[in-house]
């Protein structure tokens, strides 16, 4: 994808807008919902994977956004749809499982899910399954959300001279088919473009997001986007650490088998 997608790693879609819940530590649970359809519709869902596809895009694919993608009660028929324009994508489904049972479990991995990452928010036990991980709130590594949650530590110094190589290897596409900077922006403060007006070669090189991730890279926050500066993630401090960032990967061996 050099030249063209360089570098991308992680794409994350955004195929409803609703969660089933209002964590402590989630933006829905300060922030309206947004005033954007319920559900990503297939035009936009298409337009976005061939052009993915006519880059031959490998990594990995998710389809959520502060959103529960369960919700969807046709999501099986969307991953196939991914599985149809990128047969070598990795597709994880985050959930927070409340959802989940043992058929559609099997639906979902019969569509074309290679693992089901579980976030027990209430602290549920989830029966163990082949290719499924729970987590619970302890394992969680809290973020401000770029601010939007005054609760937990605002940004220092250190977060704000901190690389982050979020931008240069993530895409993250709202319901809308607008292309977002982060996916820690629950407020969509900065839209780079839109799939339906415009290609994705042009937003991952337009001239505002390479400057700004250069500033990010170099850990110079304070020069990209303002909710950069208010940031707490550190997460993505090193390159290629985008597509699995989370702990449990490396912990339970996975990372590799994903790359």
């Amino acid at each position: 994808m050099r030249g063209v997608l360089e570098n991308l790693k992680a794409l994350e879609i955004e195929v409803n807008s609703r969660c089933n819940r209002s964590c402590s530590y989630c933006p829905v649970d300060v922030l309206p919902y947004p005033s954007v359809p319920r559900e990503m519709s297939d035009d936009t869902f298409v337009r976005l994977h061939e052009q993915l596809a006519q880059v031959g895009y490998s990594g990995r694919i998710s389809y959520h956004f502060y959103n529960e993608p369960l919700l969807r009660k046709d999501l099986e028929r969307l991953i196939r749809m991914s599985k149809a324009f990128l047969p070598s994508a990795k597709i994880v489904l985050f959930t927070n499982g409340e959802l989940l049972n043992d058929q559609r479990y099997h639906t979902l991995r019969d569509a074309g899910v290679m693992y089901i990452v579980v976030t027990s928010h209430d602290n549920r036990t989830h029966p163990p399954r082949p290719n499924q991980i729970v987590q619970f709130p302890a394992n969680l590594e809290l973020t401000n959300r770029g601010g939007v949650l005054v609760k937990l530590p605002a940004a220092t110094e250190i977060h704000r001279k901190t690389p982050c190589f979020a931008a240069s290897e993530m895409l993250i596409a709202t319901v809308t088919g607008d292309i977002v900077l982060c996916y820690e922006d629950a407020r969509r403060e900065n839209i780079l473009g839109n799939i339906r007006t415009q290609t994705l070669e042009q937003i991952w090189n337009s001239p505002t997001l390479v400057a700004w991730r250069l500033a990010l890279e170099q850990g110079r926050r304070g020069e990209a986007a303002e909710i950069c500066s208010r940031c707490t993630n550190v997460a993505h401090r090193k390159p290629g650490s985008s597509a699995y960032t989370e702990p449990f990967w490396g912990e339970l061996g996975l990372a590799a088998s994903l790359e």
